[in-house]
């Protein structure tokens, strides 16, 4: 399945998904998507860092696999948001936003349908 379907899917399964992007491993977009309702909350200079921080993290992730085990998921749960962050195979990085009240298993839940 192409990025730009998947963006689009994850974006039509609610309107609390806020923001979908794909990134490569060293924290580079390569494909953002937002709801037509959504204000951004962070410029395109905190966003950038965000990803590149998160990035950086899954490395750390991939390093501690071999004992703990392949990362499925990551959550960070703001006051104002959650961020999930999964694996889009094995050289990209998918970040979903989503309201602080939507349940983000319903979002895990349906990219684990793609692959």
């Amino acid at each position: 399945m192409q990025v730009q379907q998947v963006a689009e899917k994850l974006l039509k399964l609610s309107p609390s998904v806020r923001v979908v992007t794909i990134c490569d491993m060293n924290g580079k977009a390569l494909f953002s998507a937002r709801s037509s309702r959504v204000k951004m909350l962070l410029s395109k200079q905190e966003s950038k860092l965000s990803l590149l921080n998160a990035a950086r993290a899954w490395k750390i992730r991939k390093k501690l696999e071999k004992k703990l085990g392949k990362c499925k998921y990551v959550l960070a749960e703001y006051g104002n948001v959650k961020r999930v962050t999964m694996p889009a195979g094995s050289n990209h990085l998918l970040f979903i936003t989503t309201t602080s009240a939507y349940d983000h298993k319903k979002v895990v839940n349906r990219v684990r349908t793609f692959r």
